[in-house]
């Protein structure tokens, strides 16, 4: 008798163990299908996310060449600042990485370099076109340029920095410029290194007023106004990535 008692409980026992581990592999396969569902999720968000950042990406494109096409439109108008913002913008990334500036921060300043002068298309067309000097309500009228551009890309998230830049490109070192007379190393640097290119590129061009000129005069005049109204380094910086003739000498 005491042995098929003892039979008895060790299969209960074994029939209790079985169960225990066909619960237990039961709930192990639940998690292995739960995890292969979370992994499965997990790729679909990684693919979602990435397909999110391209269709940002071709948004932020996109309003950015709109912008751009309002600021060549405007160029069009005047034979004489055709290609204006695209010259400045190459120039400002070339002095902006001989200035040790990274080459996304570079393109950022070059982009705004393009924008720089968006805000004149708020500026009434007989002071925009205006041949001989301003009045000084002029003056004021065209000063506010760039507040305007300003404005018109800073609803742009992904272009908070260059916002910042086309506000200032007009701030000069001695606190001489406009819109807010900030001075020195207050002016942001992308702003500064536009407004070298920006003078560059305006010394080097025909105007309604004169001929282009010289290379020695352009050099002559970045000189002179290094230290005064641009950043000296930036000047210097300038003139050097400008010098056809450096790469010949280096030879």
């Amino acid at each position: 008798m005491a042995g098929s008692v003892g039979l008895s409980q060790a299969l209960s026992y074994a029939r209790d163990l079985k169960s225990l581990y066909e619960t237990s592999r039961a709930r192990e396969r639940e998690l292995e299908q739960a995890q292969e569902r979370l992994r499965h999720a997990y790729a679909q968000s990684r693919q979602y996310a990435v397909d999110l950042r391209k269709t940002y990406r071709r948004l932020q494109h996109a309003i950015f060449q709109s912008l751009l096409g309002l600021a060549n439109a405007l160029e069009a108008k005047d034979a004489y600042t055709r290609g204006h913002s695209e010259r400045v913008a190459a120039l400002a990334r070339q002095v902006a990485l001989a200035a040790g500036v990274p080459p996304a921060e570079a393109d950022i300043i070059a982009q705004a370099g393009l924008l720089h002068d968006l805000g004149k298309i708020g500026i009434p067309e007989h002071v925009l076109r205006k041949a001989g000097p301003l009045s000084a309500e002029e003056w004021t009228v065209m000063r506010r340029h760039p507040i305007v551009g300003a404005q018109i890309v800073a609803p742009l998230e992904f272009f908070a920095d260059g916002a910042i830049i086309v506000r200032h490109h007009h701030e000069r070192h001695d606190g001489s410029g406009y819109p807010d007379g900030l001075r020195g190393e207050r002016i942001p640097l992308g702003s500064r290194i536009v407004a070298v290119a920006d003078v560059y590129d305006a010394l080097t061009s025909d105007r309604p007023y004169r001929p282009r000129l010289s290379r020695e005069d352009t050099v002559r005049q970045l000189r002179a106004e290094g230290g005064r109204t641009l950043d000296v380094r930036l000047t210097t910086l300038c003139i050097q990535v400008t010098d056809d003739g450096a790469a010949e000498r280096a030879i």
